[in-house]
């Protein structure tokens, strides 16, 4: 985490680049930051889940293919798409379902989430939260 003085503190996520203006906030933030390998996941604590090492979810996943156009857009090879579906079942096997470890998984490899069409990360985490409602909504 860096941090300049300005008026007031501004923190800077060393993973994401994320700006905040608490320090308690920020290290909060890296430690969770789907950008972090060490990252520590919420959602497989929430859920009593184990979080598989983001190596083995990362080994999981297919090189992507990019390059920068001559405007200095990134672009990405038609197959990459496929290539980031076929391979989502077996990473949603390896992580237990949980969205935020899909994600972490899709960021920390270069592969924009958007490029992961068979994932939604609101739609699964919405699910997920109708789930655990649902169990205890009877108590």
């Amino acid at each position: 985490m860096k941090c300049v003085k300005m008026t007031r503190t501004r923190c800077t996520c060393d993973y994401c680049g994320k700006k905040n203006w608490s320090p308690s906030h920020m290290s909060k933030h890296e430690l969770h930051c789907t950008k972090n390998p060490n990252r520590e996941c919420r959602v497989c604590k929430m859920v009593e889940g184990e979080q598989k090492p983001i190596v083995d979810l990362l080994d999981l996943l297919p090189e992507p293919v990019s390059w920068v156009d001559k405007y200095g857009v990134l672009v990405f090879h038609e197959d990459t798409m496929k290539n980031v579906n076929a391979a989502l079942p077996s990473l949603r096997s390896a992580c237990e379902d949980c969205p935020a470890c899909i994600m972490a998984a899709l960021r920390q490899k270069g592969i924009p989430v958007s490029m992961a069409t068979d994932f939604n990360f609101t739609r699964e985490m919405k699910s997920l939260w109708d789930e655990i409602n649902d169990r205890y909504e009877g108590l």
